[in-house]
Formats: C-alpha cells, sequence, structure tokens
C-alpha cells in the first residue's frame, strides 16, 4: 500500500479520511488557484486583437477557478471581463452598466464579437470616404 493510503488506514471514520484528503488536495489547490487569479486579474486584452481569443482566455481561466473550487458569482465573472477590455468597448461597458444588463458569459462574447463586426465595417467605410 502507498503511504497515503497507510495513513488513512486508522482513520475512524470515511468522513475523516475525506476530511484529511481534501486537505491535502487542497494546498496544492492553493497555489494553482492563485495563478489562475493571478493570470485573470492581469489579463488586459490589447487593442485590435480579437476579442473571441481574449474572452476564450478570460473563460478559461474563470473555468479553471471555479475546478479549483473559486466561488466568482456569475456577475462579478462578467465585470472582471468587462474591466479587461480596451477603450474601444468603452461605450458597451458604459450601456451595459447604465441599462443593468445581465448576460451570459457567452452572450456577452456574443455581443462584443457583433461590436467589434460594427467597428471593423466602420472603419472600412471611414477609410474609403
Amino acid at each position: 500500500m502507498s503511504n497515503v493510503l497507510l495513513q488513512h488506514v486508522g482513520m475512524a471514520s470515511s468522513m475523516d479520511i475525506m476530511h484529511n484528503l481534501r486537505e491535502m488536495c487542497g494546498q496544492q489547490n492553493q497555489g494553482a488557484r492563485q495563478i489562475a487569479i493571478k493570470g485573470l486579474v492581469s489579463t488586459i486584452m490589447v487593442e485590435g486583437t480579437p476579442v473571441r481569443d481574449h474572452m476564450l482566455k478570460m473563460m478559461g481561466y474563470l473555468n479553471e477557478l471555479k475546478i479549483l473550487g473559486a466561488m466568482l458569482d456569475a456577475e462579478s465573472q462578467v465585470n472582471m471581463v468587462l474591466a479587461s477590455l480596451p477603450p474601444s468597448f468603452n461605450d458597451f461597458v458604459m450601456n451595459y452598466h447604465m441599462n443593468k444588463l445581465s448576460v451570459t458569459l457567452t452572450e456577452l462574447l456574443n455581443h462584443l464579437q457583433s461590436i467589434e463586426d460594427l467597428q471593423k465595417k466602420n472603419k472600412k467605410i471611414l477609410f474609403l470616404s
């Protein structure tokens, strides 16, 4: 038997074993959670890069945090993403907050892609004029 299993043989109940295992894994998860949080809060979308790539990166960090046991409500997740957007999305962010919208991350991705498409069309129109 492995050392971890031998350690658990003397415990009184399965609840004790589960508690002990959670403590052992929790220490490893804490470091991974810290790395994911740092990645999430330090990610800022660079102007001109695809919003889809940025959103998928942010959603990846948020999913990783969820798996690691971090509790972030949906509104906080959306606010973190909105805070990471470049100035070209300021009108959308202001509209979002003024109208007290509530969307999922997938819906936000779709809205942001629509805004990005409109911005590209407007640039082409201005360039051709």
